[in-house]
């Protein structure tokens, strides 16, 4: 099932940003689990509407990944925004200023192996798609994102032990109980 939306936000079910191109325009063929949808927008404006529509910027998406993998990774993945605890990571098989980009969402891959000079990607959906990326990239690809989750877990994890008002292991002791 193939739907058409002016207007689209990336949630859980966005599996794969994939553009696609009419004439001279490029649009967006977004995977999700259980239909297909065609953005008229570019898979970077989807991306930067996703960000400002979940309180944060591309700029600071960037931003983070290059606090935790250095200016120099181009092609870093992005923790976009997070809901009940799952970030949202996204990995860019380009360059993600470049029209013909791939997006993918870590969690979404299943599997992927060599096809040829590309890389053949099982998403949690069922499907199998050919992408234009090499298996030793992707291999790279995946490694940071697990290690932006990582780090993402483990602030999550290191605030959730925090204690503004109490020692850890020592709960106030002179509240009435109910």
């Amino acid at each position: 099932m193939t739907e058409f939306e002016p207007r689209y936000y990336i949630s859980h079910d966005t599996l794969m940003l994939q553009p696609k191109e009419e004439g001279n325009k490029i649009f967006t063929r977004v995977i999700e689990r259980d239909k297909i949808v065609i953005v008229p927008k570019k898979p970077l404006h989807i991306m930067t509407g996703s960000c400002t529509y979940y309180g944060s910027s591309y700029a600071t998406v960037m931003s983070t990944a290059r606090r935790l993998f250095g200016d120099n990774k181009q092609k870093a993945p992005f923790l976009l925004a997070n809901a009940f605890g799952i970030p949202f990571i996204f990995i860019p098989t380009l360059s993600p200023s470049a029209d013909q980009n791939v997006w993918l969402s870590y969690h979404a891959i299943d599997f992927y192996e060599a096809d040829g000079l590309g890389t053949s990607v099982t998403l949690e959906n069922g499907k199998k798609y050919k992408l234009d990326i090499s298996v030793p990239t992707m291999n790279r690809q995946y490694a940071l994102a697990k290690l932006l989750e990582r780090d993402f877990l483990k602030r999550q994890r290191n605030y959730g032990r925090t204690s503004f008002l109490f020692p850890p292991n020592d709960p106030p002791n002179d509240f009435p109980t109910l």
